[in-house]
């Protein structure tokens, strides 16, 4: 088969989807046999990423334009027998069949105030046609599977679970000059509870505020914050004036990716507050790093997290708290959570995602075949 994969999304500065992309396609490269396999990037710094494969770039800046008129054009001009686009939409015109990853369904939940006002508006308008015009969909969760169906109206047995993997990269730190020099990098706090991600709504910040706080002098760390601002952070600032903690937080901003590793190594603890997500891959990267972690019981994170965090209502403040104190001075908790971290982020494999896609895509493939020279 001459199989075709969008990663245009390379070009977002951050974010899951991105991470998605940056560790699929070299999975997919490592799974594809006999298969041919054709990455299609829109920047010519990201060729590379899938060795012994065809990489073809075309340049632009107009991801509209890329997404809708140029990439369509090239997979009809190489004649691609199947498209895998790994960003919740599928192009028309492609002359091929279509397979769609689908990230979570948050577009759909207004109450999570989860993305800007246009990107919702385009989501919820061509995530739901994609959906239903796919020859296939993957689905990052069963918890996101469940979303497509009850928003889109898809057919469930057109979705195929395929999870997400932290990445190779992630990994506990034993070299004390690294993590000395990433926590002067940073000028990281001696103690600290660690959260990476954007101060959006869904993420939850506010109540993760307002659970260190009541933490109050029963622990000596600071909580260190990653990621950009949002669009809808001020309630964010508004909690950390009212609760008198801008002492207390230390926030970072962007962490380069080579550097995530040893933040998470030298953090006490991970916290995950989400409301909701469509997987929820911080979780994984902070266990393969041996740092414990505490997260919500919302959507997808306990199939994820499993066994090896603790859970909590992410609307109860005071649970959150009393988990975070558990994880900060028990010792006995902190190892247990440690030791199961490593072995649940170990079920995870960008390896077995990739096979998982490409046999989803090889038998409907085949199946497609006979059934045309039946016709025939």
């Amino acid at each position: 088969m001459r199989i075709a994969f969008s990663a245009r999304g390379l070009s977002i500065s951050s974010g899951g989807a991105r991470q998605f992309i940056k560790s699929l396609v070299p999975a997919l490269a490592e799974s594809r046999g006999d298969d041919q396999l054709f990455i299609f990037y829109n920047r010519e710094q990201f060729r590379g990423l899938a060795a012994d494969c065809t990489e073809i770039v075309r340049e632009s800046r107009n991801k509209l334009w890329w997404d809708f008129v140029l990439l369509p054009r090239m997979l009809r001009k190489l004649k691609i027998d199947a498209a895998i686009f790994p960003k919740n939409v599928i192009p028309p015109w492609t002359g091929c069949a279509n397979y769609v990853v689908i990230h979570d369904l948050a577009y759909f939940l207004p109450e999570l105030n989860a993305y800007r006002r246009l990107d919702t508006v385009y989501m919820r308008t061509l995530l739901p046609r994609s959906a239903r015009k796919a020859a296939g969909v993957f689905a990052v969760s069963e918890n996101t599977k469940r979303d497509i169906v009850h928003c889109t109206g898809c057919d469930p047995a057109k979705i195929t679970v395929t999870y997400e993997a932290a990445d190779s990269i992630y990994r506990r730190i034993g070299d004390p000059d690294r993590l000395t020099a990433v926590k002067a990098k940073y000028d990281l706090p001696t103690a600290f509870l660690l959260y990476t991600g954007s101060l959006s709504p869904r993420k939850n910040l506010v109540r993760l505020l307002q659970a260190f706080a009541r933490t109050g002098d029963a622990i000596p760390h600071k909580l260190v914050l990653t990621g950009s601002k949002s669009w809808s952070d001020r309630s964010v600032y508004e909690m950390m004036d009212t609760l008198s903690l801008r002492d207390r937080i230390r926030q970072i901003g962007y962490v380069e990716e080579q550097d995530m590793p040893a933040l998470y190594t030298l953090a006490d603890a991970y916290v995950y507050p989400s409301l909701y997500e469509g997987f929820g891959l911080p979780v994984l990267e902070a266990m393969r790093c041996g740092c414990p972690v505490v997260a919500s019981n919302a959507s997808s994170v306990p199939e994820v997290a499993g066994d090896a965090a603790i859970l909590v209502d992410p609307y109860d403040a005071d649970a959150m708290a009393a988990a975070i104190h558990v994880v900060l001075t028990d010792r006995q908790v902190r190892e247990r959570l440690v030791a199961s971290g490593f072995r649940r982020a170990d079920m995870f494999s960008w390896r077995r995602c990739a096979e998982t896609m490409l046999n989803v895509i090889r038998t409907r493939h085949a199946r497609s075949s006979s059934t045309s020279g039946e016709c025939a």
